[in-house]
């Protein structure tokens, strides 16, 4: 009884971690970005934008997490009652979870479940779409905004969902200023204009950084790897293709440390605006192209958004992605 107890202790400590981890992150993150510098002489319509932008990526945010996780949750329960079902049980009213946990990797049956078809692969490819080109904007303003752990808001997404730690970003994007910004403060004793300025970035050389070609390249990496990976569901090597895109979503931030150099302004606001819908209309145009080849369309594509618990939370990241995209193009400041 001693070593069975032991054998579950394990697994429900890993998963207990792994929410617990989620929660630190999501209070790191939210630190983050109320401990941005204090700036002064914004002008009324800066500062209108920014409570508007605020409020909606706060919002988003909150839709974002709800959704995905409800739907998360589900898939646990579907995923313990799969395992029910498919093992004895000495009293079935009974809660197994340590068994369920040790018997089943969570990991590879979620992912494994929104790849194996080719409408659930629709939804599930565009998440890696979003991360990669997240990945090389968290880089970007990295440089331009001078914001302490952004690989913190990555990571964040790997744990929880990629649109609720993206619009805990853009509202990180919101209230940093750009490094070495001007704002004209009035007022003073004298009568006279002083100006506020956001202290320039802390790179040391003026030497140019290499950093934008080499975020575009990851980009491109990743955004291959996500048209193939729906092929490789059942290869033997499919968990090490599947962390791949993981692992590379931290690129252009260490790329970022890697090449410390100044970054011509005219870069700092990678990837542009073409090449996010370039990327994102390739992925959806290949996978579109996949379920046609089928026999199926739009109808069925839609009608999977709820076939499965997990093809549920990660179409819903997806669509909550869109929204918070879009919304960081109308409100946010690039």
């Amino acid at each position: 009884m001693d070593d069975i107890s032991a054998t579950n202790t394990r697994p429900i400590a890993i998963l207990a971690g792994y929410m617990a981890t989620a929660a630190a992150l999501t209070a790191w993150c939210i630190s983050i970005i109320r401990s941005r510098p204090a700036v002064a002489g914004l002008s009324a319509s800066e500062k209108s934008r920014r409570r508007t932008a605020v409020a909606v990526f706060g919002v988003l945010a909150a839709l974002s997490l709800a959704t995905t996780w409800y739907h998360m949750f589900r898939f646990f329960q579907w995923s313990y009652l799969q395992w029910a079902a498919s093992h004895p049980l000495d009293d079935p009213s009974a809660l197994y979870l340590g068994r369920w946990l040790r018997d089943t990797g969570l990991f590879r049956q979620a992912w494994a479940s929104t790849l194996e078809t080719r409408p659930r692969a629709w939804w599930s490819t565009q998440i890696f779409g979003f991360c990669a080109n997240w990945s090389v904007m968290l880089a970007t303003q990295s440089k331009k905004r001078n914001i302490p752990h952004l690989w913190a808001f990555m990571l964040l997404g790997q744990f929880v969902a990629i649109s609720f730690a993206s619009n805990l970003s853009f509202l990180a994007f919101t209230v940093y200023d750009v490094a070495g910004q001007s704002h004209p403060v009035s007022g003073d004793k004298s009568g006279r204009t002083t100006v506020a300025q956001t202290p320039p970035p802390k790179s040391t050389t003026s030497a140019s950084s290499s950093a934008p070609f080499w975020w575009l390249v990851i980009l491109g990496v990743n955004v291959s790897i996500a048209v193939f990976i729906p092929e490789l569901c059942d290869h033997p090597r499919f968990m090490q293709f599947l962390l791949l895109p993981h692992i590379l979503a931290f690129g252009p931030l260490l790329v970022n440390s890697l090449s410390p150099g100044q970054v011509p302004p005219h870069l700092l606001n990678q990837p542009p605006l073409l090449l996010k819908i370039g990327t994102m209309a390739l992925l959806l145009v290949s996978a579109s192209h996949k379920v046609l080849a089928e026999g199926g369309d739009l109808d069925l594509v839609i009608s999977t958004l709820h076939q499965h618990p997990a093809v549920s939370s990660v179409g819903w990241d997806v669509i909550c992605c869109w929204m918070s995209f879009v919304a960081w193009h109308v409100f946010g400041q690039e």
